[in-house]
């Protein structure tokens, strides 16, 4: 009985899971003018407690929160609990060209996972999560001279551009020696990028044209993380953790569609090359007395070596810093306020997107609360980040934003065989 009751949930569950990949693929939150370059904006999979410490995740471990950053993390999980972490999140986005102003504002499902035991030291993670994101809308008009004594002609030309790429992740890790973790997750990337360009005119004897370019592309590859974790004396921990993904080629397919004057063409598919780069992670996190976390990670992406659209040096490779913290005000509290998590940090990246100048810059402040719920078991994560994108050059649009996110980890024992009398 107890058996079937766990796996009821747990084929629940995972049913919940396929179905969000069809809500994540629906819903892009991006209008930066930047998502028109490869493959769009990239997301990381930062989760729980990490959203509000800037990103920091490769030497955080805890058993309240999943973390595909590191999978090395998934066997800090107790042996009789099941959790379940889903989150939205809802951006302010402006720019600034010269004169120009622009404001946008966006929602998205950023994520669902679980993690669960397997064994006393072994445990498992699924989920699902945006790896990137394209959704850009823009265009020009202006006007012709007529010929011979006409009418000036008018033109209006538009670019646009939606879709992006999920991430499926199934990842496990073990606990060895009471000091040492080792974890693996395999990764399937899938999606389709849209790209349509049109141009009119007012005169029919213009020639305008429709065209509309498709990309699917998919991919299988893997994650390795191994974390080194020690306690000295009663009240200091240490968290060290390192991460590398293998770079791996893209399966795709690309078709285009050409309208000129009612003309309908259709260009058969080509056979360009696309992957993803070797990356590596580290960090470490120190706590204190269980109620103070200060964590620091860098990570590396060797984008300048990816394949796009058969090209290497297309693309840039990046570089990201962050540094977190987490404060408890008590471990055993009279007041709510004092059990509640308080969070902050401060992440910079560069982006793999690169111009003739550079390559983007990005630079945000964190801050956030961990609110628990039904004793302390359930928790719900409120972060708020306030961001802006450097440019290599004044030409170029400035962005800057304002995003809200919330997630939920239910924390549950699912696993403890009951007894009746």
């Amino acid at each position: 009985m107890f058996k079937n009751h766990c796996k009821g949930k747990f084929l629940i569950l995972l049913g919940l899971l396929l179905c969000s990949c069809f809500g994540l693929d629906a819903q892009r939150n991006t209008y930066s003018p930047y998502s028109r370059y490869a493959y769009g904006i990239l997301q990381e999979p930062i989760m729980g407690q990490s959203v509000s410490m800037g990103g920091t995740s490769y030497g955080l471990r805890s058993s309240s929160y999943i973390n595909p950053m590191n999978p090395a993390t998934y066997s800090a999980i107790d042996s009789l609990t099941f959790l379940f972490d889903f989150s939205f999140s809802g951006n302010l986005s402006q720019y600034r060209e010269n004169d120009k102003r622009g404001t946008n504002l966006g929602y998205s499902l950023d994520h669902f996972a679980m993690k669960f035991p397997l064994t006393k030291h072994w445990g498992m993670a699924m989920g699902l999560y945006e790896y990137s994101k394209v959704g850009y809308q823009y265009g020009a008009s202006g006007s012709l001279a007529g010929m011979q004594g006409e009418e000036d002609v008018t033109y209006i030309e538009s670019y646009s551009a939606t879709g992006g790429l999920n991430n499926l992740f199934i990842g496990t890790s073990v606990s060895l020696f009471d000091c040492l973790s080792l974890g693996v997750n395999w990764n399937y990337k899938f999606g389709n990028l849209i790209y349509t360009n049109t141009l009119t005119y007012s005169n029919s004897l213009y020639k305008g044209y429709a065209q509309n370019d498709l990309l699917y592309l998919s991919q299988s590859n893997f994650d390795f993380g191994l974390q080194f974790f020690r306690d000295f004396g009663e009240k200091h921990h240490l968290v060290l953790g390192a991460t590398y993904t293998l770079p791996q080629a893209f399966k795709s397919e690309l078709s285009s569609t050409h309208i000129v004057l009612d003309t309908l063409t259709l260009s058969p598919d080509a056979d360009y090359s696309f992957s993803t780069p070797q990356s590596f992670g580290a960090g470490l996190s120190y706590t204190f007395d269980d109620r103070l976390t200060l964590a620091f990670d860098y990570a590396y992406q060797a984008w300048a070596d990816a394949d796009y659209y058969g090209k290497t040096d297309t693309l840039a490779s990046t570089q990201r810093f962050a540094v977190g913290l987490e404060y408890l005000p008590a471990k055993a509290a009279d007041y709510y306020y004092q059990v509640i998590k308080y969070r902050m940090g401060l992440q910079y990246s560069d982006s793999y997107i690169n111009f003739a100048a550079g390559n983007l810059k990005d630079i945000a402040l964190t801050f956030g609360a961990g609110l628990p719920l039904k004793g302390q078991r359930s928790v719900l994560n409120v972060a708020f980040e306030i961001g802006k994108t450097l440019t290599p050059e004044k030409t170029l649009i400035k962005e800057n934003y304002y995003k809200l996110s919330v997630s939920v980890a239910f924390s549950e024992t699912w696993f403890m065989k009951r007894r009746f009398n």
